[in-house]
């Protein structure tokens, strides 16, 4: 169709294009559906008349990691991807809780293990001040399984957890979903 797997994605989402997934999980689109976009009429925009060119904010990403390795992963992973980031990176629990109390970013993605201030330390102070983190997604990125995690440390219901390594394309569209909810939110 020469678009993008994001662009194809959202026209799912947005019910432009019928799709299904299979019991693996994977969304797949007749080839019908195919042919019915590449034969739809694309509307043709005047040269006289512009529209307005609205650019999306950047996506404000605090990493909480402390291996120097995983947050060069990070950052090459963030320099494939579609949605504009703004990235900030603390090495401990301590300085990520500096960080977010001069900015709220949109996402907090912390490891567990860290020293001296673990990230189970800073889930627990982002649940106990609830109010002031409402809008900050948080997303747990960790060596250990899920089960190991939630044996170590409370491990709040309204984190997202993905076991390291992470793949890619996993977090490519958790971040095109993420953006698309802060756009929807902005627009209101």
């Amino acid at each position: 169709m020469g678009l993008s797997v994001t662009t194809v994605q959202k026209m799912v989402l947005r019910g432009e294009i019928a799709a299904w997934n299979t019991p693996g999980g994977h969304r797949r689109i007749s080839v019908a559906e195919v042919k019915k976009v590449l034969n739809a009429k694309v509307p043709v925009v005047s040269p006289l008349v512009e529209a307005p060119i609205v650019s999306a904010p950047k996506l404000a990403i605090l990493l909480v990691e402390d291996d120097p390795i995983q947050i060069q992963f990070f950052r090459s992973i963030l320099k494939r991807c579609s949605v504009a980031v703004d990235l900030s990176v603390a090495t401990d629990a301590s300085i990520a809780l500096t960080v977010l109390r001069r900015r709220r970013p949109d996402l907090v993605v912390t490891d567990l293990m860290m020293l001296p201030l673990d990230g189970f330390h800073l889930l627990n102070v982002l649940q106990s001040d609830g109010a002031a983190y409402a809008n900050v997604d948080v997303l747990v990125l960790s060596a250990m399984d899920e089960e190991e995690a939630r044996q170590a440390g409370p491990l709040p219901s309204w984190v997202t957890y993905y076991q390291k390594p992470i793949n890619p394309d996993r977090m490519f569209g958790y971040l095109d979903s993420l953006n698309s909810r802060l756009l929807r939110r902005l627009s209101r």
